[in-house]
């Protein structure tokens, strides 16, 4: 789903971490590459935080004021674009499924020699992360960002439409049809006038672009999850005003069967929690990282 990324509980300008940008690659072959950004713990008890983007987003959701402000207080981050997402190669004859998108998460995280890291995925990337921890990942915590959901045929017709909708007209198009259904009441406040005074040309995506790639292969993937088989801390943050993927019933329900689930629920937040309300969301990210 498309992303925004304002600082504070009010959309606005993003404060940018003061840091000289490197290009760091992970080449997995010569035609596909993950870029990220690393920076280790720097203060005593520091733990890492690994971010996992959602699929129309990139690493730079996390960076305005989250990555900032954890490293300010001593903890390491770890950003990272899936391939096909900005900066990051890949061979368009490949499918960016979940099963390629999970192996990457753990092989990065791996190649970096990551210990224990607290593990963060906003939408699908929260499922990403519950597959890796499956598949032998072993953090010390996993958040959850509006992950939790059953399959239904409205998720499944949203998901199919963001194809239509890349194909037609790309992740503006996108954008402008499905944020306000996702996003809080002050997002809508801060984005009407941009949108609608400033209209931006819709251009459609080609079948081979990174994009369409990964939403083509979201659309299909499945939403079964084992949550028993979590036996670690999890928090499970989650927005109210998302009217799309949020069902108060099913959310409770998957709740209840994380055996250390933790529970952060905000009312003024929609889908995009880390860029609607990064400051209730940093603080929940340092609580949690004191329990560990």
């Amino acid at each position: 789903m498309p992303d925004t990324d304002p600082p504070g509980d009010a959309p606005g300008k993003t404060i940018l971490d003061e840091r000289e940008e490197e290009l760091s690659l992970l080449q997995i072959d010569e035609k596909n590459a993950l870029y990220y950004e690393y920076d280790p713990p720097s203060g005593a008890g520091g733990k890492t935080f690994v971010f996992i983007n959602p699929i129309t987003g990139d690493c730079s959701l996390w960076q305005g004021l989250i990555g900032p402000a954890l490293r300010k207080a001593g903890h390491g981050t770890l950003v990272y674009n899936f391939r096909g997402q900005a900066k990051s190669s890949f061979d368009p004859a490949i499918a960016l499924d979940d099963k390629l998108i999970t192996a990457d998460l753990m092989r990065v995280i791996a190649e970096l020699k990551i210990d224990a890291p607290i593990v963060v995925g906003l939408s699908i990337g929260g499922l990403y992360a519950i597959r890796a921890h499956a598949q032998g990942l072993k953090p010390s915590g996993i958040v959850l960002v509006n992950t939790l959901r059953k399959m239904s045929p409205r998720i499944d017709w949203m998901n199919r439409m963001c194809v239509r909708l890349m194909q037609q007209g790309g992740p503006t198009l996108l954008r402008d049809v499905a944020s306000h259904v996702i996003t809080s009441e002050a997002m809508h406040a801060a984005m009407i006038d941009d949108i609608f005074d400033n209209p931006s040309a819709y251009e459609g995506l080609a079948e081979d672009a990174g994009f369409m790639n990964l939403v083509t292969h979201m659309a299909d993937t499945s939403w079964e999850m084992d949550l028993t088989g979590l036996d670690l801390p999890v928090l499970v943050t989650t927005g109210y005003q998302d009217r799309v993927f949020y069902n108060p019933a099913d959310v409770d329900a998957l709740f209840a069967e994380l055996p250390q689930g933790l529970r952060l629920d905000i009312p003024q937040a929609g889908h995009m929690i880390p860029a609607e309300r990064p400051k209730e969301f940093i603080l929940a990210l340092m609580g949690f990282a004191d329990i560990l």
